[in-house]
């Protein structure tokens, strides 16, 4: 009979990401010095992680890739380009040391047409008389050595992700989505918040909903990262609820922009203004409402309320 094979789900954040390219690097390639080079911020020469082996150094460059379909699921990882790779492999020439194999490491899933990209890059390199092979690691290349090492695995699980069962994975999905409602375009009141944040923050928090992903509002990078948004938690009467919240906001979002068409709402560069208060008091009621309805769904997970 054959081993069974577990699927892990892909890390949070890009550290954590990087972290376990480590533990992949001594176990795979037998690289007990595996290590990652310089800091967030440093030019890195397309190596975030690098470690000697029987084929010589290793270096591994780092992307922790995500996006969604049309339907707004999030996929598995993201689309990897011939140019994104081709990019990345560029450089990694600039890595001070001479690199025997470097690999590109993703969240994405395995793609026969980017293993057709790596063949290009390779022959290309041959071509160039450079000593090197290229190789992405795609998410299920990271599930088959995470089956493989199961010593890896229990560190990947209990130290990197810090997650043990599925009620964990729940409760990191719900505290991105607690984190998108905090801000103050939940907390005042509507006649008073600047249109065009306000917009934007209903916008960024759908997508929190909806993709895990959290955007400083501020800088617009990307300040928390959860494995998928409410269609992947796991216990149904916490994801209906989170359904319920997403369609609550999808009715405030189309309202608004109904009436920043038809002219019932006006807006400067500093306030809404509305011909009709009755349509001001509908918004205000669908968006308590959202914030109340994710509340209901954070207590019923033993989670502190917005």
């Amino acid at each position: 009979m054959g081993a069974l094979s577990q699927f892990f789900q892909p890390p949070l954040y890009w550290q954590q990401f990087e972290e376990l390219t480590v533990g992949l690097l001594r176990e795979a390639y037998g690289s007990p010095d595996a290590k990652i080079y310089g800091r967030p911020g440093q030019a890195q020469h397309g190596v975030d992680v690098y470690g000697k082996s029987r084929y010589g150094l290793v270096g591994i460059q780092c992307k922790r890739l995500s996006d969604v379909d049309e339907n707004g699921n999030p996929y598995p990882g993201g689309p990897i380009s011939k140019s994104f790779l081709m990019k990345a492999a560029k450089e990694s020439l600039a890595f001070p040391q001479e690199l025997g194999i470097w690999i590109l490491a993703t969240t994405a899933r395995r793609d026969t047409r980017v293993q057709g990209y790596v063949d290009q890059l390779n022959a290309l390199w041959k071509a160039q008389g450079l000593e090197r092979i290229a190789i992405v690691w795609s998410w299920d290349e990271c599930i088959s050595y995470l089956n493989s090492f199961p010593d890896l695995q229990r560190w990947y699980y209990e130290h990197v992700i810090q997650v043990r069962a599925s009620k964990d994975l729940d409760e990191i999905i719900l505290h991105t989505i607690a984190m998108a409602f905090g801000r103050p375009a939940f907390q005042v009141p509507i006649h008073a918040e600047s249109p065009g944040e306000f917009i934007q923050a209903l916008k960024d928090t759908q997508k929190a909903l909806r993709t895990g992903e959290l955007v400083d509002r501020e800088s617009r990078q990307v300040i928390r990262k959860a494995i998928g948004g409410f269609r992947e938690v796991d216990d149904p009467s916490l994801r209906s609820g989170l359904q319920g919240v997403d369609e609550l906001l999808g009715e405030l979002r189309s309202r608004l922009e109904t009436g920043l068409h038809d002219g019932s709402i006006r807006i400067d560069q500093y306030r809404f203004h509305f011909t009709d208060h009755g349509l001001a008091h509908q918004l205000a009621r669908l968006r308590d409402s959202s914030r109340h309805a994710l509340d209901v769904v954070l207590a019923q997970a033993k989670l502190p309320p917005v």
